[in-house]
């Protein structure tokens, strides 16, 4: 008996030996399998952050970390400036306190048409490099993890696509010493950067041109010469013509748009292949001259043309060519304002504006009875409400724009985050028309609310809201106004945006400022509170719409999550009515505080649940009634109108209501598919749903701010002449348009 309880304790502590033994190696194991783990495989890129230092420096120091990113065979990564499209990749970083990273040092890159697109970038495996500070008294030994959100744009021959990643390496305090299995892979990142050098580099801007001379030392007559500048503002990148002279190199280049005085200096990459066959490329800054060059040295003729690179595109010059407005093309200021006003004033006319149009209806009505001036003070601060939405609107648009990233109008739709945010304000908006719940105390009245200034609180907050509907739309007038207006100073930008939005306001502050319109008003009655829950039923269509949106964007387990998280929000909504008209209060107000906490819990999980679309490999996106559509590429367009074969190209998002309207209207018709089939004309699409910067850079060429866009490209045309529509279709304005530019009278429309 003794024996057998001895074995059984022999043979259990065993086991605990095996247990603890195998636990042990796990843990001498885990630093090996942190070093050998392999990158994350993201749709179309692998990412990895690695560290050329094994430890961080206890006492403080720095410790250098590359973001390993690897485009798949046959897709590509850009450079700090991406040239035409494109974007940079991204780190934004979560450190601990103390510890303060740098910016990125990137690789010399190559030159990668687009299409008709010049994009800066690389084909193969790339490894940014950055330094990161750490503070000095960091405790020997404890780990650290240095964490961050990385973001990049990759794209093939006819796809972009924006991927994110989360990224993060955990480093030990201690000397700081070097990661040997890392060395030559940071030797070898180190080797392609740009050899710094200090050759005297300038520049001056005359008609419309930037020219520049580089005193480049042992780089007469080499071969593959190319200036790569990485300000985003500074030229045009369809044309770059070199020469040589003694002194060194001469380019001249087509200025940007954009391009200002208060730019004085830009870094700039130089490649080139030297004598012996070995490609180089050395960092320079290139600095404004203070005298006109190409007068003072004569350095820039005798152009070479064996060392002209271009596209063979004529550049951006369509917005000159084609805007969409006759009489109020944006050849100044003044006219750019004026347009954008008219815009403003016709965007109430949109779709996207009906929502919040019913609501200031019913607000017109009570306000008839009311004292004048408090019908003059809603529609001032109406005003105000949208003014402030048009002002913050153009400041991050501004900013965005100033980091080197092209946005558009209406690009806050473009995250699903944003529209499930909106979906579920326009969810608690329709409850509160239907009587659901109040904000604050009960209103008994129409006097009541008047004068305890509800309806200034409601009509600055309407006004709000106002902008935030109508940024899907865009009206005549509005986009070619706006898109030239972002690409002038700070200034004309943000006055273009408040007239438009002055516009928005206009017809409803008249009529708050004229008495006379109030005797036009019904009376209230008992009618104001049916129009009222009426009225709640647009809001509804706007959220199921914007749920609609999260699901074409995200998937449908995303959209599901998001309807979740409205229904939570409902059962909040309504608890918290009920409690404000019950005895106890508690009991409904714990309800409420649980479903609102559900609710906020289900947003958080919507992103979870998201699935990435994969790339088609088919050029044909589906049909649009009779309508046979391609998917969208700069390589498409250009081959169809380098081959006389007549294609309209349409701009388009599913969050955009005007687009929508246009398509159900126009051109999903019968007549519009005949008219296109007899001529043999192309349809392609492109889809701003989600971010995409080559169809962002192509809205700017023709000097468009947002969707919709329309281009037609007769058999014969050019990339510069296309046809551009109108914004608002009817299945005749597009014949028409068809037929006029066949006919080679290419109108604005």
């Amino acid at each position: 008996m003794v024996s057998t309880i001895v074995s059984a304790v022999r043979r259990q502590a065993a086991r605990f030996r095996f247990a603890w033994l195998l636990l042990a190696g796990l843990v001498a194991l885990a630093p090996l399998a942190e070093v050998a783990a392999e990158p994350r495989k993201t749709s179309h890129a692998a990412v990895e952050l690695i560290a050329e230092q094994a430890s961080l420096p206890a006492d403080g120091g720095t410790v250098t970390v590359g973001f390993y990113l690897e485009p798949d065979p046959g897709w590509h990564v850009y450079w700090v400036n991406p040239g035409d499209a494109g974007q940079a990749p991204k780190l934004k970083w979560s450190l601990p306190d103390g510890f303060e990273a740098g910016p990125f040092r990137f690789p010399a890159p190559k030159l990668l048409p687009f299409g008709d697109l010049n994009t800066y970038g690389y084909h193969g495996a790339v490894l940014l490099l950055a330094e990161i500070a750490v503070p000095p008294g960091l405790e020997n030994g404890r780990r650290y993890e240095l964490p961050a959100a990385a973001s990049w744009v990759v794209c093939d021959d006819e796809l972009c696509v924006p991927e994110r990643a989360q990224v993060a390496i955990t480093l030990p305090a201690g000397d700081g010493a070097a990661d040997r299995d890392h060395a030559a892979a940071f030797a070898e990142a180190r080797a392609a950067l740009p050899k710094a050098v200090d050759w005297p580099a300038r520049f001056e801007v005359a008609d419309g041109r930037v020219h520049i001379e580089i005193a480049a030392d042992g780089v007469s007559d080499a071969d593959g010469v190319y200036l790569f500048v990485e300000s985003r503002r500074f030229v045009d990148y369809g044309e770059q013509t070199l020469s040589f002279n003694r002194g060194g190199l001469g380019f001249s280049m087509a200025a940007s748009r954009r391009l200002t005085d208060a730019l004085t200096s830009t870094p700039a990459v130089l490649r080139y292949t030297d004598d012996a066959g070995v490609e180089r490329s050395v960092g320079l800054t290139v600095a404004r001259a203070g005298e006109l060059l190409h007068e003072s040295s004569g350095s820039l003729s005798n152009t070479s043309p064996s060392n002209t690179l271009s596209d063979d595109s004529p550049g951006v010059a369509a917005a000159d060519s084609g805007g969409s407005f006759s009489l109020f093309s944006p050849q100044s200021p003044f006219a750019a304002i004026l347009a954008a006003f008219l815009g403003g004033v016709i965007l109430n006319l949109m779709p996207c504006v009906f929502p919040i149009l019913s609501m200031k209806a019913l607000s017109l009505v009570k306000l008839s009875q009311a004292d004048q001036r408090v019908a003059r003070d809603s529609g001032i601060v109406y005003t105000i409400g949208i003014l402030v939405a048009f002002a913050a609107i153009a400041v991050a648009l501004l900013a965005i724009r100033a980091g080197g990233t092209a946005v558009g109008w209406g690009f806050q739709m473009q995250n699903p985050v944003v529209n499930v945010g909106l979906a579920l304000l326009m969810v608690a908006i329709g409850l509160n028309l239907f009587g659901v719940f109040e904000i604050g105390a009960r209103i008994v009245g129409v006097g009541q609310s008047l004068t305890q200034g509800g309806e200034r609180r409601s009509a600055f907050f309407t006004g709000l809201l106002a902008v935030v509907v109508a940024t899907p739309c865009t009206a005549p007038f509005m986009a070619p106004a706006l898109g030239w207006s972002l690409t002038q100073p700070a200034p004309v930008a943000m006055a273009a945006m408040l007239s438009l939005g002055l516009g928005l306001a206009a017809p409803y502050l008249l009529v708050s400022l004229i008495p006379s319109f109030g005797r036009l008003m019904p009376k209230p009655g008992p009618w104001m509170s049916n129009l009222r829950q009426v009225l709640a039923f647009p809001m509804l269509a706007t959220a199921l719409w914007l749920f609609w949106v999260v699901g074409k964007q995200w998937g449908v387990g995303s959209m599901t999550v998001a309807l979740l998280a409205g229904l939570c929000l409902a059962a909040a909504l309504w608890a918290y009515g009920k409690g404000a008209l019950a005895s106890r209060r508690v009991g409904w107000y714990a309800t409420a505080a649980i479903a609102g906490i559900a609710c906020v819990a289900a947003v958080v999980e919507v992103g979870d649940h998201r699935t990435t679309p994969q790339a088609a490999d088919s050029t044909v996106v589906g049909k649009l009634g009779g309508l046979e559509l391609e998917r969208f590429s700069p390589q498409r367009v250009q081959g169809y109108v380098d081959a006389g074969q007549p294609v309209f190209v349409y701009f388009t998002a599913d969050w955009c209501v005007s687009c929508k309207v246009n398509e159900r209207v126009a051109l999903a018709t019968e007549e519009v598919a005949q008219a296109f089939e007899q001529r043999g004309i192309k349809v392609v699409e492109a889809d701003w749903t989600a971010e995409d910067p080559v169809i962002t850079e192509w809205l700017h060429r023709y000097d468009r701010i947002g969707v919709p866009l329309y281009l037609y490209f007769p058999k014969g045309s050019t990339l510069d002449t296309a046809a551009i529509l109108p914004q608002i279709l009817l299945p005749q304005t597009v014949i028409d348009a068809v037929e006029r530019a066949d006919d080679g009278v290419l109108q604005e429309a």
